[in-house]
């Protein structure tokens, strides 16, 4: 059998991705059940959720066929499918060819390098206007688009294909008329196609001048480099729904995908991790070089471990079965790895390079997730951690602050979808709530104060007197303690307990009960009892001690605040300014990239919990936006008014 080839298909939602690799697999001959969306939550949505992965052979080749969501919550999905591809296939609508995911989904193509073809789909439609729909596809992708194929049409009827290079009608339900202005168009269209594919071979320009004809063979291998270096799109016409144009799409895929070509040695990349229900965690890799098979040892490139082949996995149609091994090109899945995480890179030896990082975006969309009982509670974080190191996009912590649970991700579609997999997978129940803002506190000056803890309660005593001089650190500094008591009027001994009072204290706030940071603490002065200090005594006096001490150091909140970068269409420009103007965010600046613009600018946390559905909301869903934090700022004097008195009535309330 011919090396396999990798194919992966994206697209927006609705363009029929799914229903075309099906299509596909039954054309080249896969008997049985084909069903790409198979978890219930695919199932009872209606559209893809996860990477879906399918096999077949064409002309004694192996096609595999990896299916992408269409939503943009989901576009993890599509860089692992990309990043393990030969060939990308844009599979686009013809009645709306351009969507949101399309142009996000050819962005990513790009990124990564993977040359593409273009499916223009449903053309058994109606209302489709081939013509229209090339326009827009290179408006909105680029000019190099090139069809290989003219639609033949009768008003609302979608006839069959004229093959350009070829010269000849295909994919025609009966026999079919090709109409004179097809053929003239044909013939127009096949001398520009002629002269851009010659362009990928010297001599092939030379006949083109030359007006002499050109060999079928000759034009494939033209083609074949073209689309390898990027500098040809080819855009093929059809429909999943009656089958026209899907042998042709089949004799693209193996025409155009370059061939695999790697080391010798064995070289895998994990570029999908899933928890299968039957067959536990399994990792979908890529064989980049050599081969693999059950009971070999490799070295994963990230961690130096040594890595144990048990069980390998191949695809047949969308069936799982076991292969024991698998050879260069092919996609398979490993069962029972340990340590493996997503984009690792597995290798015969550990002086192999491994794979560069694949570019995920990262959450933007975070909640609190509360379990519904105590039970749920118990196996919630298990079960989350286990899932969450699936996805790339997905992220489970709890805060250090708010002690809240937080489950990050692209937006409230994928959490949603998540909790759901809980319910019916692992019988958890969970709902989300808007996170609490981890605010921190501070001092804007230096103030000091004593405070002498004395407690007689017969018997030995309590006795220490701290104090303490604080004052205001710089961003970020942290917490200093300084000793610069003198003559031992605190025993060294105590010390440590001072500094615990201190840090006690620190915790427990000033204003708000959040931890205070940036503050350098001195205890200068004290007293002891040679009877009743102990180490505890000078951790309460200096616990009160800081506390009087801040009350005079004219304590503040500060906020998080976080960059971000949002990527959108000129158009939207004005409309994103203005509203993150009113988010108190400040605009850092603006750069123009790839037909886009990239909107710099620095806001709150608290303004900006909800912007995954707000710009998506404002921006029809075309802007992208990235965010991360940046640092600690003072809260504006009326919001932290209204923070500190929900502070405290929850205190009393509770």
């Amino acid at each position: 059998m011919a090396k396999a080839r990798t194919v992966s298909f994206v697209g927006h939602s609705g363009s029929g991705k799914t229903a075309l690799a099906g299509a596909l697999l039954a054309k080249a001959g896969v008997k049985g059940e084909i069903a790409f969306d198979q978890s219930p939550e695919e199932k009872r949505r209606g559209y893809s959720i996860d990477l879906s992965i399918g096999a077949c052979e064409w002309k004694g080749t192996k096609l595999n066929l990896l299916v992408t969501p269409g939503l943009g919550e989901f576009v993890e999905e599509i860089y692992k499918a990309v990043d393990a591809s030969d060939l990308v296939v844009l599979v686009a609508n013809a009645e709306k060819p351009v969507e949101v995911v399309t142009e996000q989904a050819w962005e990513i193509r790009a990124r990564l390098g993977k040359p593409a073809l273009v499916f223009v789909n449903m053309l058994d439609k109606p209302n489709v206007d081939p013509d229209k729909a090339l326009s827009e596809l290179r408006d909105a992708l680029g000019g190099k688009l090139w069809p290989l194929q003219l639609p033949i049409r009768d008003g609302e009827a979608f006839l069959g294909l004229y093959d350009l290079l070829t010269a000849r009608p295909v994919a025609c339900q009966g026999k079919a008329e090709v109409p004179d202005q097809v053929k003239s168009r044909a013939e127009e269209l096949r001398g520009e196609l002629l002269e851009e594919v010659a362009t990928f071979d010297d001599a092939l320009v030379e006949k083109v001048l030359a007006d002499e004809p050109l060999a079928p063979e000759e034009i494939a291998r033209a083609l074949r480099t073209g689309v390898a270096e990027g500098g040809i799109v080819p855009v093929l016409w059809g429909s999943a729904q009656t089958g026209q144009g899907l042998e042709e799409l089949l004799e693209a895929l193996l025409a155009l995908s370059p061939e695999p070509s790697g080391e010798d040695k064995t070289k895998l990349r994990v570029f999908t991790l899933a928890i299968d229900p039957y067959l536990g965690k399994l990792a979908y890799v890529r064989v980049l070089g050599g081969k693999v098979a059950e009971g070999d040892s490799l070295v994963n490139l990230r961690s130096g471990e040594k890595v144990q082949v048990r069980d390998v996995y191949a695809f047949t149609g969308t069936k799982l079965a076991k292969s024991g091994a698998a050879e260069l090109g092919e996609v398979v899945a490993l069962g029972k790895l340990d340590g493996i995480a997503l984009g690792d890179t597995l290798a015969a030896s550990g002086d192999q390079e491994p794979l560069p990082e694949i570019p995920f975006p990262k959450p933007v969309f975070s909640r609190a997730i509360v379990p519904k009982s105590q039970a749920d509670d118990e196996k919630m974080s298990m079960v989350l951690r286990d899932l969450v190191a699936t996805k790339a996009t997905l992220d489970f912590q709890r805060d250090p602050v708010t002690k809240e649970a937080i489950l990050s991700g692209m937006g409230d579609v994928q959490l949603d979808v998540l909790a759901e997999r809980l319910r019916t997978r692992y019988q958890v129940e969970v709902e989300f709530r808007v996170p609490k803002i981890p605010y921190r506190e501070t001092i804007r000056k230096t103030a000091q104060a004593q405070y002498r803890h004395k407690k007689q309660t017969g018997g030995r005593g309590q006795f220490g007197e701290v104090h303490l001089r604080i004052e205001p650190l710089p961003r970020g500094a942290g917490f200093e303690f300084a000793d610069e008591t003198k003559g031992g009027v605190i025993p060294g001994q105590f010390i440590p307990g001072v500094e615990k009072g201190v840090r006690e204290a620190m915790q427990e706030g000033i204003l708000a009960g959040y931890p205070v940071v940036d503050v350098k603490a001195a205890v200068f002065y004290g007293q002891y009892h040679p009877v009743d200090s102990s180490e505890l005594s000078f951790k309460i006096a200096a616990r009160e001690c800081f506390k009087l001490a801040a009350q005079q150091a004219e304590p503040t909140l500060l906020e998080p605040i976080m960059a971000l970068s949002v990527t959108t269409p000129e158009a939207f420009t004005g409309d994103i300014i203005s509203d993150l103007n009113s988010r108190r965010g400040r605009i850092l600046g603006m750069e123009s990239q790839g037909g886009k613009t990239v909107i710099k600018a620095e806001v709150p946390l608290a303004e900006v919990m909800s912007y995954a559905l707000d710009l998506k909301s404002l921006t029809q869903g075309r802007a992208t936006f990235q965010m991360e934090f940046v640092r600690y700022d003072y809260v504006p004097a009326q919001i932290q008014e209204k923070v500190v008195a929900q502070a405290k009535a929850e205190k009393d309330a509770g």
